[in-house]
Parts: C-alpha cells; sequence; structure tokens
C-alpha cells in the first residue's frame, strides 16, 4: 500500500515552546522564499519537494519492547519513518501531508464541502501565520476543483486511506504541539491564540478520519481489512497502537490545570472540548462506515472477545472514557 515514507518528527523531539515553534516557521519561510515565488503561485509539487527532507536521522526505539513494537507496526503500514531532528521537520511534514492530500483530492472526488477540503490541508499555512498579520501570506496549500471520479478500484482506495491516515498523524502533531505551546505562553491571550490553533487541528483531524474512509465500504472489506490482519501484521492491529495519538492524550492530560483560570473557564477552552468531541465522533464514524455497527473490530476479535458489544459502541466508550478525563481535569481545578 505504501509509498515513500513519510518522516513525522518523533513525538519525544515534537516543539514544547512558542519559541521554538516560532524557530521552525523560520526555517520553513525560508525554505518557501526559495522557491521565488508567491505563496499564492507557488507549485505543490515544487513545494513538496523543497519540504520533504531528503536525509534525516531515524529516531530509534524509545519506548518498552512491547509497545514500541506495537507503535512502530502501526507506522510501518501507514508508510510512516521517525525521525530525529530539529523542530522544523514537524511543520515540514505536517505540510507535505496536506500536499499529498491535496492531490488525493485532485485524483479522486470527495464528499467534503469545499469548505471542509480548504480547512483539511490548511492547517499548515495557519500555523506558519501564526503571529503575524493576517494578510501576510495566504493559505499556501489548496484543495483542488472538485473531481467527480469516486475512488473505484483497490490502488485508489488504499492511496486515500494512506493518505488522510498520515493527515490524521500530522493533524494529532499539530494538537500536541499547539496545547504545550499554550501551556508555555505567560499571558492569556497567548494561551487562547495557540488554543485557537488546537481547535482547528482538532477539526481538521476529524476531517481527516472522514477522508480516510471516503470510499465505498466493499473496497475496504475486499482490499483494505485483510492487509490489516495476519500475516501482513500482527494479529489485533488496531488504532490504539497510533503513536501521536499516545501522546497527545498524555499532553491532554491537566490540560486545564495547566492554563491560566481566564483560559481554563473561558470560551475558547469550551470550543476546544466541542472540538475534540468533534474529533472522537469521526472515529466512531469509520467504524461505523465500515460495518462497526455490527462487527466487533480487529482488536475484539483477535482477543475472542464475546461481549455483545460492537466494534463502533467500543470506539465510543473509548472516546467517553477520555472526554471524562479531560473534563474530570477542569472539574477538579
Amino acid at each position: 500500500m505504501t509509498t515513500k515514507p513519510l518522516p513525522l518528527l518523533h513525538t519525544r523531539d515534537l516543539p514544547t515552546t512558542g519559541a521554538q515553534l516560532r524557530s521552525a516557521t523560520t526555517t520553513v519561510d525560508a525554505l518557501i522564499a526559495g522557491l521565488g515565488a508567491p505563496s499564492s503561485a507557488t507549485d505543490p509539487l515544487q513545494l513538496r519537494q523543497v519540504l520533504a527532507p531528503d536525509h534525516y536521522e531515524h529516531a530509534g526505539p524509545q519506548e518498552t519492547p512491547s509497545r514500541e513494537d506495537a507503535f512502530s507496526e502501526h507506522d510501518t503500514f501507514f508508510g510512516v519513518a521517525r525521525a530525529h531532528g530539529s523542530a522544523d521537520l514537524f511543520l515540514r511534514a505536517l505540510l507535505v501531508a496536506e500536499i499529498d492530500t491535496a492531490f488525493d483530492l485532485a485524483r479522486t472526488a470527495s464528499s467534503l464541502s469545499p469548505a471542509e477540503r480548504s480547512m483539511l490541508v490548511g492547517g499548515g499555512s495557519a500555523l506558519l501565520r501564526h503571529g503575524r498579520s493576517r494578510r501576510a501570506g495566504g493559505q499556501l496549500i489548496r484543495p483542488p476543483d472538485a473531481c467527480t471520479a469516486p475512488p473505484a478500484d483497490e490502488r485508489t482506495a488504499q492511496l486515500r486511506w494512506q493518505s488522510g491516515h498520515r493527515l490524521f498523524f500530522a493533524h494529532l502533531q499539530a494538537i500536541t504541539v499547539t496545547c504545550r505551546c499554550a501551556v508555555d505562553a505567560r499571558t492569556a491571550a497567548g494561551q487562547a491564540a495557540y488554543l485557537e490553533h488546537t481547535v482547528l487541528f482538532c477539526t481538521s483531524a476529524a476531517l481527516a478520519m472522514r477522508h480516510a474512509a471516503d470510499f465505498d465500504p466493499e473496497l475496504y472489506v475486499r482490499s483494505i481489512r485483510p492487509t490489516m490482519t495476519p500475516p501482513h501484521v500482527g494479529s489485533g492491529f488496531s488504532g490504539l497502537q497510533t503513536r501521536d495519538h499516545y501522546y497527545l492524550v498524555q499532553s491532554l492530560d491537566s490540560l486545564a490545570t495547566r492554563l491560566l483560570p481566564d483560559v481554563a473557564g473561558g470560551a475558547i477552552y469550551r470550543e476546544f472540548e466541542a472540538a475534540l468531541k468533534l474529533l472522537y465522533a469521526a472515529h466512531v464514524h469509520v467504524c461505523r462506515r465500515f460495518g462497526g455497527d455490527t462487527n466487533a473490530s480487529l482488536r475484539m476479535e483477535a482477543s475472542k472477545e464475546d461481549s455483545g458489544t460492537t466494534g463502533a459502541e467500543r470506539a465510543q466508550q473509548y472516546a467517553g472514557l477520555r472526554l471524562r478525563k479531560l473534563g474530570g481535569k477542569r472539574s477538579a481545578a
């Protein structure tokens, strides 16, 4: 299924401060400026070639063997290589994933609206503009005009499944980064500004999940689900193996208690909670679309669980636990 691996910065190396993120945007701005064209006229293929690193240091194992094996298997399946490096690699990978998704949107039709397609590939541009005048450059990556050809064969469905998930992982990283930068900010205005990006990336990550599943369910049954079972991968292949989500949950733990009271109790935090619910609802949507309303998940099948619970119901349970934990931390503050 995989094309050339997308080098995502290892979660341990992600930016944790506004200063680190500003350094990353400066580096990426310089790379883009080297193309010698205004952002509105930048060729996406040229932009990808400039942003995608030719060489990078592979990140070694940093978890217990069992957890690292699960994370690595999930990365390999979706064509992700974990890189060790400076903060700009995070932003470069995010933009590359958005470009690849724009290419996918040009290849086959999408059920997303024009506004949703724009949001799907616009988060990296918004981060590049952070702290600057809104007139300082528009959206760097633009969705193509609507394509009318649906993903009609196994290859196009596989490419969409992959591109949607890789963008989803990059957006999860962006949620983690913007949450950390919000905590690092010293003023309510600074924290709120970063949380605005967090809301955007929660929403776009939800759209990435919908995009990944935007093809005929029969193609999933025939072509994709079998590749997520032995001997292609280990038994019980699951979204719980997603490295970026694991670190995101850690970043969200007690988030409200580390923000200034006016921010944690304000409108922007409520927007964040609502956007996070949309993110988890999108995962449940994918489960339901591909038979989760009546069938068990791959993980449940592998464990021979016979609880009468469907895959979609189990996904809903996991979502509820995480959302209650977040809300509970705020209530306890």
